[in-house]
Order: C-alpha cells, then sequence, then structure tokens
C-alpha cells in the first residue's frame, strides 16, 4: 500500500506543479521552471510485493532540494536557483491551497523534481491517508523568507496571508483542475476599485444636481400679475 500512497502523491505534486510552470512560462525573467516527473504504479500479481512503482531514470547529480529534519522542521536549501525555485514553488503551493498542503520533500536532478513528500494541515485533505502536521505550517510561515522567484511570481506575505486565513477561516481546498478552473471566472481585484466612482465626477454631478434644483426652484416660483 506504501507503493500506492507514494505513486498518488507524486502524481498529485506532479498536477500542482503543472499549474504552477503554466504561470511562471508567462513571466520572461523566470527561465526554466520546475517538473515534477510522474510515478507510475505497476503491478506484479506473482510477485511476493505486487506493487512497485517505476519512474523515469534521472541523469545527472541528484540532490535534496528540502526535506524535513529530525525535529519535524522544513530543512529549504536556498544556495542555487533550483533551490531557491523550489522555495517559491512551496510558497505558492501553501498559497494555492489556503494553507491547507504543503511540499515538504523535494528531491531530484536540476529542475526535475521526484521524491515528493507531502504534509497536510487537516487528516484527509485530498483523500490523502496522511496525519495532520499543522506544526510544520506554523514553522514554515516563519522561517520562509521570500526570494527574487516569489517577487517574480507576485506572491503575497506568508505572515499576513496566513493572519488573514485565520479570520476568513476558508474551508478546504479544491483539487487543482477545478481550482484553476474556478479562479479563472473570478473577478479582478482592479474590479471593485474600478466600479467606485471618481471624485470628480461625484463633484460635478453634484454641481449638476444643485443647479438643476435652483432651476426647478425657479421655474415653481409664482409669478406676479401686473393689473391694467
Amino acid at each position: 500500500m506504501f507503493c500506492i500512497q507514494e505513486c498518488k502523491i507524486q502524481n498529485l505534486a506532479r498536477e500542482y506543479c503543472k499549474i504552477f510552470a503554466a504561470e511562471t512560462r508567462v513571466i520572461e525573467n523566470f527561465g526554466p521552471s520546475l517538473e515534477v516527473i510522474p510515478v507510475y504504479l505497476m503491478y506484479r500479481p506473482a510477485n511476493a510485493v505486487p506493487y512497485a512503482t517505476v519512474e523515469t531514470d534521472l541523469t545527472g547529480v541528484y540532490q535534496k532540494f528540502s526535506d524535513l529534519d529530525y525535529t519535524g522542521r522544513i530543512d529549504m536549501r536556498t544556495g542555487s536557483e533550483v533551490e531557491q525555485k523550489c522555495c517559491t514553488l512551496q510558497h505558492w503551493i501553501f498559497q494555492w491551497t489556503n494553507g491547507n498542503l504543503l511540499f515538504t520533500r523535494l528531491e531530484g536532478v536540476d529542475t526535475k523534481i521526484t521524491g515528493v513528500g507531502i504534509s497536510v494541515k487537516s487528516t484527509g485533505h485530498q483523500g490523502l491517508s496522511i496525519e495532520a502536521n499543522p506544526k510544520v505550517f506554523e514553522q514554515f510561515v516563519s522561517q520562509h523568507k521570500c526570494n527574487y522567484f516569489c517577487g517574480l511570481l507576485g506572491l503575497r506575505s506568508l505572515k499576513v496571508m496566513d493572519s488573514l486565513l485565520t479570520q476568513a477561516k476558508p474551508k478546504s481546498s479544491r483539487s487543482p483542475l477545478l481550482q484553476r478552473k474556478m479562479a479563472a471566472g473570478s473577478s479582478s481585484p482592479q474590479t471593485g476599485r474600478k466600479a467606485a466612482g471618481s471624485p470628480r465626477l461625484s463633484r460635478k454631478t453634484e454641481q449638476e444636481g444643485s443647479k438643476m434644483a435652483t432651476k426647478q426652484k425657479a421655474a415653481d416660483a409664482p409669478k406676479t400679475m401686473k393689473m391694467a
């Protein structure tokens, strides 16, 4: 069953990373985006261990970009460009899922990511049989430092976002594809500002209204009749 869960986690992370990559591709200065490689589940009924996972063989220097240490705290490396992009991906997934899901382990070769580990804020999130680990989320908010790539994506400060989430208490996030469709149909943050009238326009309207009222009073005033 471990292989099934491992396969489900990495392929879920792959779907999220596809959305992340689509957003980074339109940013000229972002450079090559990250890609979580797929993991395939293989069933071998004649074998003592019937399930196994198969993935693409990565050639190059295998590195650990992020992992949980023995205290349960995320050990995030930020020395290279790829490591910084991994930190940005963690920030992005935290914001995308309203603080309910986090990539805690990211490994791989260059921009090809595998060995993905996930933490969830509440047990059963996205149908994953993973125990909740809210402490990781608290530590991540306090230790994450936004970098150049977080700025390119316009990600919000985690401390500000965590404060807003605590006040709003949003519902758990939906699947990446469904949430993507809903996000596409949502109104722009600028809509509210555009709907508000210009101060100059309001002032002009008030002046015109005042003139109209004066004319109406003059029209309603009784006329003096001259006697022959």
